[in-house]
């Protein structure tokens, strides 16, 4: 499946963040994976995963950034899970901005399309938010308007949108896509980024899913996920 930017921060880059807060909060200040896992919020299966590098999604070796992270794992150490998002949110930024994260994520993005990593109100990251919520509502409406609209088949719309057969026939049967779009000005830009799709290539689909996304964020439907 094409990975949309935010997809490849939620599955490749934060898995890597938190891998080295749990490896620097045992290097500095030796504790047990049963006590890492109380602090960080995980379970002792994922510490244990995580300090032995089966899991995570990319390896930093920036020595800056390193240091920012024991920087963040000590401030996570006196203070708790409170400040764990928004550390993550800082070296996530930080990692942004070096080449290797720049390239993997720009690369997927037109010069217009902006990717931030943000703190919801309930202090969970609003990039998760997007990637479990947003985005499936968005490929529902994609996957409905290039059957109904484009006359696309379910085997046509999993080849455009890069996504499973399996997928497109949860979409189409309502059972994937947790929010409902009723805004009607979201309604019509989707119709509009529909038949783009049908007519572009994969580029396209990453740059009409992002430019909806930016549309619900400005909507309501931000204070219903935050």
């Amino acid at each position: 499946m094409e990975k949309i930017p935010c997809e490849y921060i939620v599955w490749n880059v934060l898995p890597s963040i938190r891998k080295e807060f749990v490896k620097s909060l045992k290097k500095n200040f030796n504790l047990s994976q049963k006590q890492i896992s109380e602090i960080i919020g995980l379970t002792p299966a994922a510490v244990s995963q995580y300090l032995s590098d089966k899991r995570g999604g990319i390896e930093i070796t920036d020595e800056k950034i390193l240091h920012e992270v024991d920087k963040s794992a000590k401030i996570i150490y006196n203070k708790g899970q409170k400040k764990i998002h928004e550390e993550t949110c800082r070296i996530c930024n930080l990692l942004k901005s070096t080449e290797k994260i720049s390239k993997k994520v720009g690369h997927l993005l037109s010069d217009d399309v902006s990717c931030e990593i943000i703190v919801c109100k309930n202090n969970e990251l609003f990039f998760e938010n997007i990637v479990w919520n947003i985005l499936p509502a968005i490929r529902r409406e994609f996957t409905k308007n290039l059957i109904n609209k484009n006359k696309f088949n379910q085997k046509e719309v999993a080849e455009k949108l890069k996504i499973t057969e399996a997928a497109v026939s949860r979409y189409v049967a309502g059972k994937r896509g947790l929010f409902e779009i009723t805004d009607k000005h979201i309604l019509k830009e989707i119709k509009i980024s529909t038949n783009r799709i049908a007519k572009g290539d994969d580029k396209t689909v990453v740059n009409e899913i992002c430019r909806i996304c930016r549309l619900l964020k400005s909507t309501k439907l931000k204070d219903d996920i935050n």
